[in-house]
């Protein structure tokens, strides 16, 4: 009997799937996550002038050869508004339920109608250059006043210790170009938050030196990625290994809480960040843009809540002016699309290197101002975070309840917008899965540019089935397979993700049914 003609829905995921995977292209790359392997990504401009992409991209367009570069192989977003252009929704089955950004949209409505109700122009402080690219005097006082009494800071901060940027993508590129000079390196434990190669990489040229934990003494599993103990070794391995390489590290940028993880360091792990840091005389950049998107969950019964650095008391353990703490509205405040964020530094060099390239990437004042509405307003903030958090815990519920249901294993977490699935057992033997043997999965393993492959398979059938989830080797983990799906969507998106996520894995497995 012949194949039944495919359905106008199946012909748009054909017709879009093929865009995606189409090998003619260098969009596929950049769509299912492929910018990890390309030889620019982590390699100084000198290393790259002789590829023949980047040459062929440097001729056809008249282009620098680090803007050749750019284009052949760190271009994130261009590739991308293709593929964000059509997503699902009720109204429009054929679209692509987009499972893959770290987005919360459980409270665009709330924001919405607080950003429609605080838009009021004034023209001396919104239609003029005001008070520069340092940010509205507004803001950064809303911003030392909600550092102050909500994370605990141990000193008053002030609006002198506040620069505003565009988001934490320009805050991270901005620290990095005042700190380091093309070449020198950026120590980030791995798995880490695939954001921090385009920020440290694009404009700086700086290297991603990731922190490995396979082999350090005290590393069984995902929970030793917490421990002092075991983060003092794997920084100082990675330090010396980094010297041997020629590598000059200039500093230690971690996500906390954590991105991919989702779960928050305890103050031990913090101070030895900043003791190894102190001692080797390194900047401590703490990404905290989910401080505020922690939530229960009772299969972790003694969860580490949050604590920022600036809670901690590091008199004599590091230089104050090597401390730097990135927060923005983007995670906790549900407004990616805003594009506001800000550095909390006491390092005045710091300020006004930041300052003088900030006239480039000078978010509106009339904007900033709307967010620091945001933050003034306490009794907002904490309806709007307590119904947040509530969201949250349903929508995690929903996503692990699905996967439980399906035998689908994810490590547990309690923080930040997503889950990290485990998917190895698609890419090793059936053998090897029922006995939990996956050390062929590891990235150092003789079989790691093949389980690659059969990673960016599944990215691609969850592609052509409509929904987009992010393939682990981003993020740089030490084992291929894993999944960051994020869960802060509509109930009706996340359960149409989800079935088609599970579609995408039946397909996978039959496809898979030869490996014994």
């Amino acid at each position: 009997m012949p194949a039944a003609a495919p359905t106008r829905v199946e012909r748009a995921f054909l017709s879009k799937a093929q865009f995606l995977i189409s090998t003619s292209s260098k969009v596929a790359f950049h769509i299912l996550g492929c910018r990890a392997v390309l030889p620019a990504m982590n390699s100084n401009l000198g290393s790259v002038a002789n590829d023949a992409h980047v040459q062929s991209m440097l001729n056809k367009y008249h282009l620098s050869t680090r803007g050749a570069c750019n284009y052949a192989y760190r271009d994130v977003w261009g590739p991308r508004e293709k593929s964000m252009g059509d997503p699902w929704s009720p109204a429009n089955p054929a679209g692509t339920v987009i499972l893959r950004l770290a987005e919360n949209s459980l409270m665009h409505k709330e924001v919405g109608e607080f950003l429609r109700a605080q838009m009021n122009v004034s023209p001396v402080e919104h239609l003029t250059y005001s008070t520069g690219p340092r940010g509205s005097r507004r803001l950064r006082r809303a911003a030392a006043a909600f550092l102050t009494e909500r994370f605990h800071s141990q000193k008053h901060t002030t609006y002198h210790n506040i620069l505003v940027t565009p988001g934490l993508a320009s805050a991270i590129d901005g620290i990095t170009f005042a700190i380091c000079n093309e070449g020198d390196g950026i120590l980030i434990p791995q798995p880490l938050y695939n954001g921090f190669k385009v920020d440290i990489l694009n404009r700086s040229n700086v290297r991603v030196v990731g922190v490995k934990y396979e082999g350090i003494e005290g590393f069984t599993g995902l929970d030793d990625l917490f421990l002092p103990d075991v983060n003092k070794v794997a920084l100082e391995t990675a330090l010396r290994q980094a010297k041997d390489e020629g590598i000059n590290i200039r500093a230690l940028l971690v996500s906390n809480p954590h991105n991919p993880l989702g779960r928050c360091y305890p103050p031990e792990t913090l101070r030895e960040f900043a003791s190894f840091c102190g001692k080797n005389d390194l900047h401590f950049i703490s990404d905290e843009i989910y401080a505020f998107s922690v939530f229960p969950n009772p299969k972790i019964p003694k969860p580490t809540p949050f604590t920022s650095i600036l809670a901690l008391n590091l008199h004599g353990v590091i230089d104050p002016a090597r401390m730097h703490i990135l927060y923005g509205a983007s995670k906790d405040f549900c407004a990616n699309g805003l594009r506001m964020g800000f550095v909390c530094t006491n390092n005045e060099g710091i300020m006004g290197a930041m300052s003088s390239i900030g006239i480039f990437s000078w978010s509106p004042h009339v904007l900033q101002d709307a967010w620091a509405a945001m933050m003034e307003d306490k009794q907002w903030v904490e309806r709007f975070m307590t119904q947040k958090r509530d969201l949250m815990v349903d929508r995690y519920k929903m996503i692990t309840a699905f996967l439980s249901k399906h035998g689908i294993p994810y490590y547990e977490m309690n923080a930040g917008l997503f889950v990290w699935v485990d998917l190895r057992h698609l890419l090793v033997s059936k053998s090897s899965a029922q006995q939990s043997d996956y050390s062929a999965v590891r990235v150092t393993s003789p079989d790691a540019p093949v389980n690659l492959q059969r990673e960016l398979r599944i990215a691609e059938i969850c592609v052509k089935n409509g929904v987009m989830i992010a393939p682990g080797h981003v993020y740089l983990p030490e084992e291929h397979g894993w999944f960051r799906i994020t869960f802060t969507v509509g109930k009706e998106a996340l359960e149409e993700g989800l079935n088609r996520f599970l579609a995408s894995i039946k397909e996978i497995e039959a496809e898979s049914q030869d490996r014994i």
